[in-house]
């Protein structure tokens, strides 16, 4: 039995090492062949960029001499020749102009001019005068107009090199041909262009060839003697770009090198221009990762031998014990896994799942606050509404955050901002709460609070928010107090935040649990609110900002809690205040292009949510249900922008945005995602599927408006708003304040309360006099707050 065991052993040994030494095979030949065409197209970037460049260079150097050459063709001296009568081999003036124009413009080998009978009359060469000129091509100094000024390119029959000559006819009045001036250039600037390496690795070169009879190097960024192609040169990429096509591609070069090539034809200057690279140089990474590949998998398939050998002696001294060590391992691990991916499946689908109708709840009450027929009272019950959901979403946020924190995904996310206005924005939120309760709020400010900071701004924000509403939510009676100071050391800004109530306080062995998530108290559990999270949460966002919360409470006295968190001052504060001085979008802006819209949602409620949104400030928006009607729609209507949910039957917003984006023209429309999850590893999929941007739901209108107006250019019209008097005096809320209304509608105040019929409540409230409009929003906040039952106690006879 032991002899046949270890023959089985050595037999799966033996072909477990042979499938390995073909998989390493096969990886490192999939990988070089994958490795090669993402590095041929990485090499035809680099080389389409670099021939580009070097195009617009070499076209803009030619316009700027035939500029030139225009300006010295309208010399008067020129102008006005007559053959008769104008000797310009001894116009002084005209010669020392010229001669002016080549010292200053180098860039002009010579100038000179010719008679009727091609005879140099004048030249800035002496030596050249009384010589007859002969060109390549002299039929065409017999076809060119006055006004033309376009190159002659030819083999000067003097020098045997390639030659560019500037040529235009002088004429007298009459329009009788008196002459011609010619230039010719010279091309060190050209050659320049041409030699410049960046970009091109050791082996890639650039040059420009003549499309005559004989094909010739004009300039060549190397050091090849030109005169060795004398008799012409010839490629695949030369004979197609003489032809008078642009392209790249893989072919063999002038001296059957073989190269990835990137040609275009300059059909002003009747050239062609080629900028190459060796394919040997351009190959050899994806050679190298296929080697190293192969390398590392011999070495551990060496390795891998020694193991098979040592486990196989293992295995004949205590087989049974290791099968069973490790069937115990492996249950392990799956069950591990299983739990770990039961989490993130139930906390992904839980965000899809709750956000996406919270997205249509808080959407269509944005949008329904846009129309100006509703009553105050409609917009109340709106605003219930919304904010019914935003603390339904806090709650699932509270969760997410948690998880997030656990998995320590959570980064710091800076920005400017007013802290003035932060601090007032909460003193608005808490205000009618503490009000409803009889509270006192106050905050207090030191004198040499900044007020514009750099840190971050939301968890910032979340952590006060926490702290203010565990107070208000734990005090009965008295005060709640929020201190802001500042602390300078060694030019370094640190912030103080308290937070004191006149609560309860916390008993000395709740202390140590107080920041443990799913954690209450006792008057926690007995408030029946909030998921106990509240403070976990708050703790790490402080450790996040280099801070510590910390404590102090008196049983029967109050709680006091506090944190510092360094900051810096705001570097442009112009920035924050025009963000803040921003109002309501109402419509687009007059004079510009119809924007095409498309959305693309199956969830019905929340794509008609956007079709209003958008349609209400004037785009002009078509919808789809899923991916594929998404991406003919696009086919057809080219759209300038998509907003994608990613989720979605028939095809996903992943795969209809790869295919979108996988055209040409898909690459010029912008397609922002929606996405129903929190977690930054989807955002960075979503990035990685082609889409420029995300927006999470449940989203807000002024974000959808602001991300069209960032990538489109989008001009919106905004509404007038007045800056609103700030409350400053808390009102508390006592049974002696119901006495201004009559005892039959306190008694019907109560009998409702009893029933909890919000809407017969809010029905009596629309009764309290506008003197008495604190009441009115009090008692309003009590009911919102889902507190009745203090109404109850507050309207008992």
């Amino acid at each position: 039995m032991r002899s046949s065991n270890q023959h089985l052993t050595t037999k799966v040994a033996s072909l477990f090492l042979l499938w390995s030494l073909v998989a390493i095979g096969v990886v490192g030949g999939v990988a070089f062949f994958r490795a090669r065409e993402a590095l041929k197209q990485a090499a035809f970037n680099q080389l389409s960029v670099a021939a580009t460049l070097k195009e617009e260079e070499i076209t803009r150097w030619f316009q700027d001499r035939q500029q030139d050459f225009f300006a010295i063709a309208r010399f008067p001296e020129i102008r006005q020749l007559k053959a008769q009568n104008y000797d310009l081999a001894t116009s002084k003036r005209t010669f020392n102009y010229l001669v002016e124009i080549v010292q200053t413009k180098p860039d002009f080998q010579e100038i000179f001019i010719l008679d009727r009978s091609n005879k140099v009359i004048l030249s800035t060469n002496k030596l050249h005068v009384g010589q007859y000129e002969i060109l390549a091509d002299t039929t065409y100094i017999e076809k060119i107009e006055p006004g033309n000024t376009a190159p002659i390119f030819y083999v000067s029959p003097v020098t045997g090199k390639p030659t560019v000559t500037f040529a235009t006819p002088l004429r007298d009045a009459a329009g009788v041909r008196q002459g011609v001036i010619l230039a010719h250039l010279n091309l060190a600037r050209i050659d320049r262009i041409v030699r410049e390496r960046t970009g091109l690795g050791k082996s890639g070169e650039t040059y420009l060839v003549g499309s005559w009879v004989v094909k010739t190097f004009i300039s060549k960024a190397d050091k090849t003697d030109l005169e060795t192609f004398s008799m012409g040169i010839s490629s695949q990429g030369i004979d197609t770009a003489t032809s008078g096509i642009s392209g790249f591609g893989l072919y063999q070069n002038y001296a059957k090198v073989p190269v990835i090539g990137v040609y275009r034809w300059l059909n002003a200057q009747d050239l062609a221009l080629l900028v190459e690279m060796e394919q040997a140089e351009a190959f050899t990474p994806a050679r190298q990762l296929a080697g190293t590949i192969v390398l590392v998998g011999l070495v551990s398939v060496g390795l891998l031998s020694i193991g098979v050998y040592w486990l196989t002696q293992q295995l004949q001294i205590s087989r049974e014990q290791l099968e069973n060590y490790s069937h115990k391992l492996e249950q392990k691990a799956q069950e591990s896994l299983a739990a770990n991916r039961s989490k993130s499946a139930f906390l992904a689908n839980m965000s899809h799942e709750l956000r996406t109708p919270l997205s249509a709840i808080l959407g269509f009450t944005q949008l329904m606050t846009r129309d100006r027929t509703l009553g105050s009272s409609q917009l109340e019950n709106l605003a219930i509404i919304s904010r019914s959901g935003e603390h339904l979403l806090t709650l699932i946020n509270d969760v997410l955050s948690m998880s997030k924190i656990e998995a320590g995904s959570i980064t710091l996310d800076e920005n400017s901002f007013n802290l003035y206005n932060l601090l007032d924005s909460l003193a608005e939120m808490f205000l009618l709460k503490a009000e409803a309760k009889g509270l006192e709020l106050i905050f207090e400010r030191s004198q040499d609070l900044p007020l514009y900071l750099y840190a971050d701004e939301s968890k910032l924000r979340q952590v006060l928010i926490n702290l203010l509403g565990n107070a208000i939510k734990f005090t009965e009676t008295g005060r709640v107090t929020l201190r802001a100071s500042v602390v300078m050391s060694n030019e370094h800004l640190t912030l103080h935040f308290e937070v004191e109530d006149t609560g309860t306080g916390i008993e000395s062995h709740e202390l140590e649990k107080l920041f443990k998530p799913f954690v209450q108290t006792q008057a926690g559990q007995k408030s029946h609110q909030g998921t106990g999270l509240g403070l976990s949460i708050s703790q790490q966002f402080a450790r996040l900002m280099r801070g510590e919360i910390a404590l102090k409470s008196t049983l029967g006295q109050g709680t006091i809690f506090s944190f510092n968190v360094p900051v810096s001052r705001a570097q442009r504060p112009e920035e924050v205040e025009q963000r803040q001085k921003q109002t309501r979008a109402i419509s687009l802006a007059p004079h510009q292009p119809a924007y095409r819209i498309l959305v693309v949602e199956d969830k019905c409620d929340n794509r008609q949510l956007l079709v209003k949104l958008l349609t209400s400030c004037g785009f002009e928006v078509r919808e789809a249900e899923n991916g594929q009607v998404g991406i003919n729609i696009w086919q057809t209507w080219e759209p300038h922008l998509i907003w994608m949910d990613m989720r979605m039957p028939v095809m996903d917003g992943y795969e209809a945005t790869r295919q979108i984006k996988a055209h040409l023209k898909g690459q010029s429309t912008v397609i922002i995602a929606l996405t129903a999850s929190a977690f930054d590893e989807e955002r960075a999929l979503v990035l990685s599927a082609g889409c420029d941007d995300f927006v999470c739901k449940p989203f807000l209108e002024e974000v959808i408006l602001e991300k069209m107006a960032k990538y489109l250019g989008v001009r919106y019209l905004y509404e007038d708003s007045q800056p609103q008097p700030k409350e400053t005096v808390c009102y508390a809320l006592k049974t002696e304040n119901l006495r201004v209304m009559p005892q039959e509608w306190i008694e019907q105040l109560h009998q409702a309360a009893l029933r909890t019929d919000e809407q017969q409540i809010f029905s009596l409230l629309q009764q309290i006099p506008a003197a008495n409009a604190h009441l009115a929003k009090a008692l309003a906040e009590t009911v919102n707050n889902f507190r009745i039952d203090k109404i109850i106690d507050l309207s008992q006879p």
